[in-house]
């Protein structure tokens, strides 16, 4: 999972939120409290954003053509509003009427009753949600509920690849399965005379152990849907297990010698880019300017266990989400623009801009995404983005104390103090209790 979803603050912010919610529970049901207009007819609401400079440039320009399109509302935005800002608005009685903000809030916020369910919306306008990437969709829900839409969303089911490297290994073509992968490994990393790594072919756990990304491409899972937690099924322990294999073939010492001189990500010494490291699991909007024919960086589907063809393309979504606050002022409007944003041509415009994903199906098709050269570099994500076998973490009011307790344990095991059924048993023993509470 990517790593601004760990936010060991969160749970202090959240316990804050809770103590609110007894205020906020006063909130009203769909249809809010309505707006009243201004002066020149216009009914102003606030939309917050916790996007910095160009990265909230997608949705400001966004909102500018909403406010040029219609006479009847306008949308002034505030970007940089990061998450406690957001909470102190919400908690204080003073929430916006629309906020943009990192998907895994949404469980947490909705139980503590901070967020407005869309469903009487939905319902009552109708509003067709299956237009919407189930995968997205499905992160804004829960107890299957929807509290929010994606806007737009991140996806990791791609791998890439130094092909310089390859072609120095005699190797012609990108690995199939995970057990090409893990021997395509082997022929990649190189050791000098003392036995250091001088070049891994790939880290699993680089550029952070992501306990979210592997148990997918096992076709894992995190719960049952009816409140059981399933981490230690067998398909999540595979997934560490298989990780676990590299440390016990190039040692857990070598490696983390390797990773300490190997160079950051994005930085001058990126070990994708130097070729220190051959492969890493590929989310879209990585390599950008250093992927495609002729260039450095080669792209190819992520891939699945020998065992298991059907669970080719699998992969893990990431979606930004938006929402209405409880308390929001102006629900009725707030509903008007989440509608306009999940607009086609809306939705295309934002990804081109953003780089990202739309979240919209139809949207994946459109000639103004894939036969535009401007963002080539996406068509494959494009086309990937429709494969049933996406997914991501479920949604809840314990997810991150739930994503800290894998990523503990998981740590564990791959540093194999203990085994990754053992990782995983004490992962559901910690928390099958706190969910049972929520």
């Amino acid at each position: 999972m990517k790593k601004h979803y760990r936010k060991k603050s969160f749970h202090v912010l959240l316990m804050l939120l809770l103590a609110f919610s007894t205020v906020l529970s006063a909130c009203s049901g769909a249809g809010g409290t309505g707006g009243k207009a201004g002066q020149d007819g216009k009914v102003e609401i606030q939309l917050w954003s916790s996007a910095t400079a160009e990265n909230a440039k997608p949705i400001e320009d966004a909102v500018a053509k909403f406010n040029e399109s219609q006479d009847d509302i306008v949308v002034k935005t505030l970007s940089n509003q990061d998450h406690q800002k957001q909470l102190t608005a919400i908690s204080g009685g003073s929430a916006p009427d629309l906020i943009v903000t990192q998907w895994n809030n949404i469980g947490p916020w909705s139980a503590a009753g901070a967020v407005q369910s869309l469903e009487e919306f939905i319902k009552r306008d109708g509003f067709d949600t299956s237009q919407i990437i189930p995968a997205a969709l499905d992160r804004m829900k829960v107890n299957n509920d929807i509290f929010g839409f994606p806007i737009s969303m991140s996806m990791a089911n791609k791998l890439f690849y130094n092909k310089k490297a390859f072609e120095e290994a005699g190797l012609t073509a990108p690995p199939e399965t995970l057990e090409d992968l893990f021997e395509y490994s082997k022929k990649l990393t190189k050791k000098d005379d003392k036995g250091n790594i001088t070049q891994m072919g790939f880290i699993p756990d680089y550029p952070w152990i992501d306990n979210v990304f592997w148990p997918i491409i096992f076709n894992g899972s995190w719960d049952d849907g009816n409140g059981k937690l399933t981490a230690n099924q067998e398909a999540n322990v595979k997934a560490i297990d298989y990780q676990v294999n590299y440390y016990k073939e190039f040692g857990q010492e070598s490696i983390d010698k390797f990773k300490s001189g190997m160079g950051g990500l994005e930085t001058p010494q990126d070990p994708i880019l130097t070729g220190k490291l051959a492969m890493i699991i590929g989310w879209e909007n990585w390599y950008v300017k250093h992927r495609g024919e002729g260039k450095e960086v080669g792209v190819a589907p992520f891939p699945y266990p020998a065992a298991n063809p059907d669970l080719k393309g699998s992969g893990m979504v990431s979606p930004i989400a938006m929402f209405i606050p409880s308390k929001a002022k102006h629900q009725e409007e707030a509903w008007k623009v989440m509608q306009y944003l999940l607009g086609e041509d809306v939705q295309i415009e934002y990804s081109i801009q953003s780089g990202s994903i739309p979240v919209l199906m139809k949207a994946l098709d459109n000639p103004k995404l894939t036969e535009n050269q401007e963002v080539k570099e996406l068509w494959d994500y494009y086309e990937s983005a429709k494969n049933p076998n996406l997914k991501g973490f479920p949604n809840s009011i314990y997810i991150n104390e739930y994503l800290q307790t894998l990523n503990e344990e998981t740590e564990k095991a791959l540093k194999g103090q203990i085994s990754a059924q053992e990782a995983m048993d004490n992962v559901v023993s910690k928390m099958q209790p706190i969910a049972d509470k929520k």
